[in-house]
């Protein structure tokens, strides 16, 4: 699927220029991978740092039965992991059903389409997998950040107890929705490794290790469960 920037409205896309919103809204969409991505301010933009958790399972491994993506959003990531293994069913789910919209419409460009599902983490989740990813919200509430950021979806961005609690909703489930010796990989906010290794090893996860960002910097942990 071709996807085209929307008609830009040059009196609008001033206004929004000067209030700092991010050039990818403005646009209405943006790359990701091999493919590129409708938004609205529903979802998080795609970052290039994402990208890399999709690259290491391309280069990593074959083939996975079944894909859990939690918090799907645009439903970039999801979609990508679609197209690289092309014979697995692909599942993504989003409490958002605005997100959910524009994951469908984003579904369009694979083959291997995405069953998308509205759910509050794995709610309404009622299988079991052989890889779950997730790119959570883990900035901590009361944090500031940049200007820009206050146009992205706060349910997207921020996590109660210093960002983590919705990786403790995550991580505590996971054994209930994980095949013997299926994999986990999540993308985490800076100096978070440290206690997210220390919940997955309670959870008796093995091969626990981290991912490194453009910046050098600890932003994804794998783990295989035993």
């Amino acid at each position: 699927m071709n996807l085209k920037s929307k008609d830009i409205n040059l009196k609008k896309t001033i206004s929004d220029i000067k209030a700092k919103k991010p050039v990818q809204y403005i646009l209405g969409v943006w790359p990701f991978y091999q493919g590129n991505y409708l938004l609205s301010e529903d979802v998080l933009i795609p970052r290039p740092e994402t990208e890399i958790l999709v690259d290491f399972l391309a280069n990593n491994f074959n083939a996975f039965n079944k894909i859990l993506d939690l918090g799907t959003g645009s439903g970039c990531i999801a979609i990508e992991l679609s197209k690289i293994f092309i014979e697995s069913e692909v599942t993504g789910v989003d409490l958002s059903k605005k997100a959910l919209e524009i994951a469908e419409k984003n579904n369009l460009q694979t083959n291997n389409k995405v069953k998308f599902i509205q759910s509050n983490w794995f709610s309404k989740v009622d299988e079991k997998f052989d890889l779950i990813v997730s790119n959570p919200p883990y900035v901590s509430k009361g944090l500031k950040l940049d200007e820009s950021l206050i146009f992205e979806p706060d349910l997207a961005l921020y996590s109660t107890d210093r960002g983590l609690s919705d990786f403790k909703i995550i991580i505590n489930n996971l054994g209930n929705f994980l095949k013997k010796d299926g994999k986990i990989l999540f993308e985490h906010g800076v100096g978070q490794d440290d206690e997210l290794k220390k919940m997955l090893e309670n959870k008796n996860f093995t091969k626990i290790s981290s991912i490194k960002d453009f910046k050098n910097i600890n932003r994804f942990i794998f783990a295989q469960k035993k």
